[in-house]
């Protein structure tokens, strides 16, 4: 068993002639319970380690290939065991659980799935703590450094494969965890994107607004509340950010805010919006273009007042190091690799507390 940099994981590994790679399965310890993921059959000493750190709770399978040694497991352990949706009535027995998209498995184990594969209910676990994730059989890490799908003539939809592995590439990875071949343990980003960048038939820097994914956000009033579908991400996008967004009635979208440094866009697409900022409040209609500049000049919060949704084109400026500033109140949020929202206020002498 081959601890990782990933708080709480460990992997192990078998030796595949025929196949030249390395087959892979994955421990995680959560802290309401431990999870193995497409479990190879394991030595004496494997168990002994699992057994140290509590045991076995749950069996994920990716994939309907990456059954394995579960049932074994589960019974050595009592455990019990999940898959996605898709497969598992194809696996050889029940299973106790099914995965769907978007669900939180346990603790930062987030669940993804994806389409057009070698089955029809593959997934993959996102760990977003730790920039990381496992995927099993939708992407091979082979040769060793690089990344490459299974042969077409594997896959039930190649094309849908490739568009739907855009998830993954989104998640700006530094590690991929792979069942088949080698891992990529540092700037994982950029070997998927070089991967699925590579396809002649698909072109994944192109995405329609209507394909995009919606996903809810709702603070905790309700006050703000918006439909928001990620675009730059999905297609490679990494020093600007854009994004739609659907407000209801009333709704708000983000707190009054200026940007040290960063400078933003929005573009009215459909209905009414209002753009309140430091010089009153401005009504906007479709296909208004609206500048936000660095400082306090640029400081702006978007409100529906009407009474249909409006939709609103966003494009921003992506990077570490960005600060920005809220008038109402009075905090900044300092963003590095762990957002930091602090209060401004009391201002402190550069030596205070040295």
């Amino acid at each position: 068993m081959q601890p990782l940099a990933i708080g709480g994981a460990a992997m192990w590994s078998a030796w595949q002639p025929d196949r030249r790679m390395h087959f892979n399965s994955f421990f995680l310890k959560r802290p309401e319970f431990n999870v193995i993921v497409d479990p190879l059959a394991a030595s004496d000493e494997d168990l002994a380690f699992m057994r140290e750190q509590g045991g076995v709770a749950w069996v994920v399978i990716t994939n309907r290939d990456h059954e394995r040694a579960a049932r074994t497991f589960a019974a050595t352990f009592g455990a019990k065991i999940a898959a996605g949706v898709g497969d598992a009535p194809l696996l050889s027995g029940p299973v106790d659980r099914t995965l769907s998209q978007g669900e939180e498995f346990a603790d930062g184990v987030r669940v993804i799935a994806l389409a057009g594969g070698k089955s029809p209910g593959e997934i993959a676990l996102w760990l977003p703590q730790h920039k990381a994730a496992i995927i099993g059989d939708a992407l091979w890490g082979d040769p060793a450094g690089s990344l490459r799908l299974p042969p077409d003539e594997k896959l039930l939809d190649p094309p849908t494969a490739v568009l739907s592995l855009r998830q993954i590439w989104a998640l700006r990875l530094d590690v991929l965890l792979v069942g088949d071949g080698a891992c990529i343990f540092g700037g994982a980003d950029g070997v998927i994107g070089a991967c699925l960048q590579s396809r002649r038939d698909v072109y994944v820097n192109r995405i329609n607004i209507d394909e995009a994914p919606f996903e809810r956000f709702s603070d905790r009033t309700g006050k703000y509340e918006s439909d928001d579908q990620e675009l730059g991400l999905l297609i490679g996008a990494r020093k600007l950010g854009y994004q739609i967004v659907t407000l209801g009635p009333g709704k708000r979208f983000c707190p009054l805010h200026a940007e040290d440094h960063e400078e933003e866009l929005f573009i009215v697409w459909e209905g009414e919006a209002t753009v309140r900022t430091l010089r009153g409040e401005v009504t906007c209609r479709a296909g208004d273009v609206v500048a936000f500049p660095p400082g306090d000049i640029g400081a702006h919060q978007l409100i529906n007042r009407s009474d249909k949704p409006c939709r609103v084109f966003m494009l921003g400026m992506e990077g570490l190091g960005s600060v920005a500033y809220y008038p109402d109140s009075d905090k900044v949020l300092i963003t590095t690799r762990d957002r930091l929202m602090v209060r401004a206020n009391p201002r402190l002498d550069y030596f205070d507390g040295e």
